[in-house]
């Protein structure tokens, strides 16, 4: 008995379902929407004189949209992809190619297509003597500064230091749920790229090292060239937001310069440094203008981004940039592809989370795996106690109406109805006991030289990803908008700012 008390029983994560129980017995807005059109359609028809068959028309059309599947979507799901897709392709165009000026421009910002509309990097006075590099968006009126990031090697820790690191992450992202704080969202991103082991290559065929042993020189290629296909590069960046309507309202009224706004993103990146330290992560000093330019090109081309040469020209060694070359030339968007200069992209998002419980290390299989170059951002927006409280007795008032609403009605109460209830009130007792809430959304981008290759590529992610318990979702007719979001510039997607 001593001893099987104190075995330590190890902790599982379970992640929060997505809310797909509708506004009324488990129907969308837009079923909602396209139902009740249709039957005002049709009553009206019926009272102007119109024979039974054909008022019934819009009834039926509007059943067969919302309840139908066609291509892999809800039937119903068209309809505002479609009126987006058309929209965009107006507004935005499908193509897109950068101005070339005639002659040098000096230090202007880069131009951005439409997707990246309002944006510019813009240098702040940080520490003695260095600067904070920000992105602005002047259409959001946002800040957001990119911080790299390392850690321990958490795979091959054991399963009680993988859960303190955890916790220390989650301690982190939770001082930031606060009322009236002016960060509206974190993210961190991965760009993982088949590393080909380049570098032990290149020493193996080097001069100046004596006399090589051919058998071993033999041996230690084939290890290098079976572990090339397994060797991925990590880029790791976690960045942070801060919005002008955060500010106080004194703020707004005497000053409306980026000068107050600037001033809370440098408070917000002493407390993220302080707190990735805290949870054991090393941090980096956050990126400056320079720094942002090179991490943008990377973005936009990963298949082109080499490491730094370490001898020769300081301008090589640095990879240096001028602001008005860091955006992408030509941009050209498909229904299900975007390619951005010399590489295609393909973005999906994490539709659903694994529905059991997972242990701390679920995601490094499809981290890690497949050896394709594809990158992950995941966007958590901190969700105040307030504002919590309100939207669980929101949906839980919302849940309880629709199931008495169905039993009225002799329908059933599903599974994933009472789960979703189940969910609730986990987070209420959650929140009860001082875990603040944290709204979470993910994306994955491939990218390839070819659309052949992207296609193999994608195949091979969403395996993975299979695998993981995670289903990804192809953002059709979005793909320009969803590859802007999965950079870490904070472009944080419209659904997780409406949370």
């Amino acid at each position: 008995m001593a001893a099987m008390a104190g075995e330590r029983s190890e902790r599982t994560y379970r992640l929060e379902p997505l809310d797909d129980s509708g506004i009324f017995l488990g129907l969308g807005l837009t079923q909602c929407a396209l139902i009740g059109g249709g039957l005002t359609v049709g009553v009206a028809a019926l009272t102007a004189g119109v024979v039974l068959p054909v008022a019934a028309v819009p009834v039926l059309v509007a059943a067969l949209v919302s309840f139908t599947r066609l291509g892999g979507h809800p039937t119903w799901e068209w309809v505002p992809l479609l009126a987006g897709w058309s929209w965009a392709r107006w507004r935005r165009g499908r193509q897109w190619v950068a101005p070339l000026p005639l002659w040098p421009t000096g230090d202007a910002a880069a131009p951005m297509p439409p997707c990246l509309a309002g944006l510019d990097i813009v240098g702040i006075d940080w520490r003695a003597g260095s600067t904070l590099g920000a992105i602005r968006d002047r259409h959001r009126h946002t800040l957001t500064a990119v911080v790299p990031v390392s850690g321990p090697q958490f795979v091959v820790a054991p399963r009680p230091e993988q859960e303190r690191l955890l916790a220390g992450w989650g301690d982190l992202l939770g001082q930031y749920a606060v009322e009236r704080g002016v960060v509206t969202h974190l993210s961190w991103s991965d760009l993982a790229q088949p590393s080909g082991l380049g570098d032990h290559l290149a020493w193996i065929d080097s001069a100046g090292r004596g006399t090589p042993n051919p058998v071993a020189v033999d041996s230690y290629r084939q290890l290098l060239e079976l572990g090339a296909t397994s060797a991925i590069n990590h880029q790791v960046v976690v960045s942070i937001t801060v919005a002008r309507d955060r500010l106080a309202r004194h703020h707004s009224r005497t000053n409306r310069g980026d000068e107050p706004l600037q001033r809370a993103l440098i408070t917000a990146v002493e407390a993220l440094l302080r707190g990735l330290q805290s949870a054991d992560l090393a941090a980096g000093d956050p990126h400056d203008p320079p720094g942002l330019q090179r991490l943008i090109r990377t973005r936009i081309d990963p298949l082109d981004a080499r490491p730094r040469p370490r001898h020769g020209r300081l301008v090589d060694r640095l990879a240096h940039l001028r602001s008005s070359t860091a955006g992408p030339m030509a941009v050209e968007g498909d229904w299900r592809h975007l390619r951005v200069d010399g590489a295609y992209h393909r973005t999906w998002w994490v539709g659903t989370w694994p529905r059991m419980a997972v242990p701390p290390s679920w995601l490094e299989p499809f981290l890690s795996g497949g050896g394709v170059t594809r990158s992950m951002t995941v966007y958590f927006r901190p969700v105040s106690t307030f504002q919590s409280r309100r939207r669980i007795e929101r949906d839980l008032v919302k849940l309880e109406s629709d199931a008495a609403t169905k039993q009225d009605k002799g329908r059933r109460v599903d599974a994933r109805h009472r789960r979703a209830t189940q969910a609730l009130l986990d987070r209420e007792e959650e929140l009860v006991a001082g875990y603040p809430e944290m709204g979470y959304v993910g994306l994955v981008c491939v990218s390839a030289r070819t659309l052949e290759e992207l296609d193999e590529h994608a195949e091979i992610v969403e395996q993975l990803a299979r695998e993981a318990g995670m289903d990804l979702r192809l953002l059709d007719a979005r793909q320009d908008l969803a590859w802007a979001a999965s950079l870490p510039l904070g472009l944080a997607p419209a659904t997780l700012l409406a949370l």
